[in-house]
């Protein structure tokens, strides 16, 4: 099965993106059954984030310190058994599951992994079904060397500096922007329209800034941690629903 392709994404709708999978408690984020999920109720991408432990090993968590140890002081077997069951699985394993099923948004949380990340990405997905996200100017810098066949966004908080923006999306070769957004509307997506810059906005989950950001015309993709509220406003339900914790 071919990659599900992220270009063009307004032809129809915004991009509705699985924060760490589409899960109903935090233990279940960036596991493999998360994934899946995503996939099953009709999400367009699962985010999820890359690590290096200490013996080498390339794997999906979040957090930079999980236990009061940072992640790369951590062989795996130490790392995992800090996390939930499921957690931590390898970035190998979640995108032999993922590819063919759903596109991925890589987000690289360091600059230690760039290479060998790229290369486990490049034997699993397509070019036209990916994107590698990061808030590291260098790491984009990076992945621009090692793939330049891949597709960037420049991860951004809530209140970038944008008189410097145009400057940064150039020199780290960053194809769209992807901004925290509180609410809705927001300076960085009018900013996004009126320079003519695609956005991925994260993390949307209230219902109404939901469907402000998904109207917004630079939006090409929304990270959520509610897909499945994120698809019924566009108009295409979720097969599965997602039940979520208290």
């Amino acid at each position: 099965m071919a990659q599900p392709a992220l270009t063009n994404a307004r032809a129809r709708n915004p991009w509705v993106v699985a924060h760490r999978g589409a899960w109903s408690t935090r233990s279940e984020q960036n596991t493999l059954a998360a994934f899946e999920r995503a996939a099953a109720i009709g999400a367009d991408a699962v985010e999820l984030d890359v690590r290096r432990t200490a013996d080498g090993r390339i794997v999906v968590v979040h957090d930079a310190r999980i236990g009061g140890r940072p992640v790369g002081r951590l062989a795996l077997a130490q790392l995992r058994e800090r996390l939930a069951p499921g957690q931590a699985p390898l970035l190998e394993e979640a995108l032999e599951r993922l590819a063919g099923e759903i596109a991925v948004d890589v987000e690289l949380k360091d600059g230690g992994c760039v290479a060998e990340a790229m290369a486990i990405v490049a034997r699993h997905l397509d070019p036209a079904g990916s994107v590698v996200t990061s808030f590291r100017d260098s790491v984009l810098a990076e992945v621009a060397r090692v793939a330049p066949e891949a597709r960037t966004g420049l991860l951004l908080g809530p209140h970038p500096a944008l008189d410097r923006l145009e400057a940064r999306l150039r020199r780290v070769g960053a194809a769209f922007v992807a901004p925290r957004v509180r609410r809705a509307p927001s300076p960085i997506l009018d900013w996004a329209a009126d320079h003519g810059h695609e956005c991925w906005a994260w993390t949307v989950n209230d219902a109404q800034a939901l469907g402000t950001v998904l109207d917004a015309p630079a939006v090409g993709a929304v990270i959520t941690d509610r897909p499945d509220r994120a698809l019924a406003l566009v108009g295409r339900r979720p097969a599965v629903a997602v039940s979520r914790e208290p």
